[in-house]
């Protein structure tokens, strides 16, 4: 496994910070069959989903129901790139679907503890030896339960209070139990 750390400025937009953009590129090629279901602005890859119907993304499904658009080990490689924390929910989605996501849960509910089912669904979709590119504050990724394994490590260091963009390069090895 290769852990690596640089430095670049931060962005809104994930692939406007050259290196979370050329780690993609790396591994997607020219994005044909890769799936991205947080896409904004700038995707590399063919198929792309965003809630927010202002992005240029070809789809504008929740994550939950537009994952459930694939069929089992069918994906060359998927980018997993959500909001990091409930701020981030709150501001990248308050006029595109938060209102409706929050009167149908309690006011404690965490959009981003609902990625469970996400990501037993990428791993669901993904082919033999695809790849999940994940970016958060963490390096969870998907996990060796889904059948995966971490292939490098990218650390995007952003200066100052920023916290770093952490990026799981992740591999199937191994089939899992169908998703339902």
């Amino acid at each position: 496994m290769e852990i690596k750390r640089v430095w670049a400025m931060s962005n809104k937009w994930t692939f406007k910070v050259k290196p979370l953009l050329n780690i993609v590129l790396k591994y997607c090629g020219d994005g044909k069959n890769w799936v991205d279901m947080f896409s904004g602005f700038n995707s590399p890859v063919e198929i792309t989903n965003d809630i927010n119907p202002e992005t240029p993304a070809k789809y504008h499904m929740d994550a939950h129901d537009f994952i459930q658009l694939f069929d089992n080990s069918s994906i060359d490689g998927v980018i997993f790139d959500p909001p990091y924390s409930i701020s981030q929910v709150k501001r990248s989605y308050d006029k595109n679907g938060l209102e409706s996501l929050m009167s149908k849960n309690s006011k404690y509910f965490d959009p981003t503890a609902s990625f469970t089912l996400v990501k037993e669904n990428i791993s669901r979709i993904l082919k033999p030896g695809g790849i999940c590119i994940s970016f958060g504050w963490n390096t969870n990724g998907i996990g060796k339960k889904r059948g995966m394994e971490i292939i490098e490590i990218l650390i995007v260091a952003h200066g100052g209070g920023r916290n770093d963009t952490l990026v799981t390069v992740e591999r199937k090895v191994r089939r899992t139990l169908e998703v339902e």
